[in-house]
């Protein structure tokens, strides 16, 4: 299993390089696919530490920007932001249980990194916890790896190397996250991360609105 304690304390070595070029891709997408109407309420699903946080507030503005994830000592990380509690809200929570959250309700939600990390059984779950806290027409974003020939290689070299600390991390095929997307939204964009060598799908889903 990932050691995330030991990932917050000490980030991969590619994370600054990787991390810019995803923050960029990020506030783009939001920029293009999202509601419109006024100030934005944003969540960050798996987000502890959040390395994305600044420069989507910065560019975007939301009104409030929720930061959902399990990991403690990630979240106090944050704890000492001067927007917590204002525009900024920490929740303890897992990704599973957000279908019984009923208090947040964003226009976007966001995910990096987070959904390979979970058995296949549970991966359709994960990826439908993301609607859950969204209103009608809102936004998800997700990004996750997917085993290109960059990948791979890249990959076996870190391991070859003693640096891999994703153990549980199960590179996904694009086909077989948009099969599992299709009836849960309206596919807005699905792409591929190139620049980061580590290469991850992206895609941008519409919550359907109820008949």
């Amino acid at each position: 299993m990932t050691d995330w304690n030991q990932y917050y304390l000490h980030p991969y070595r590619t994370a600054v390089y990787s991390r810019r070029i995803t923050s960029r891709r990020l506030v783009n997408l939001i920029k293009r696919f999202a509601p419109s109407e006024g100030p934005l309420v944003i969540a960050e699903i798996g987000g502890a530490n959040s390395c994305f946080m600044d420069d989507i507030q910065r560019e975007i503005k939301p009104a409030q920007y929720h930061i959902i994830d399990n990991n403690q000592l990630g979240l106090d990380l944050l704890s000492s932001r001067p927007d917590i509690g204002r525009t900024v809200y920490l929740h303890n929570q897992d990704v599973l249980s957000l279908s019984q959250d009923k208090e947040l309700s964003a226009d976007v939600a966001i995910s990096v990194g987070l959904i390979e990390h979970f058995s296949a059984d549970n991966l359709p779950r994960v990826i439908q916890a993301h609607f859950a806290i969204l209103k009608p027409k809102g936004v998800t974003i997700i990004t996750y790896p997917t085993p290109t020939f960059l990948y791979r290689i890249a990959r076996s070299i870190s391991e070859l190397l003693n640096l891999w600390i994703f153990h549980d991390e199960t590179p996904l095929k694009v086909d077989d996250v948009l099969a599992i997307i299709k009836p849960m939204g309206k596919l807005r964009y699905s792409g591929i991360n190139w620049p980061i060598v580590f290469t991850q799908g992206i895609v941008v889903v519409e919550k359907s609105v109820p008949d």
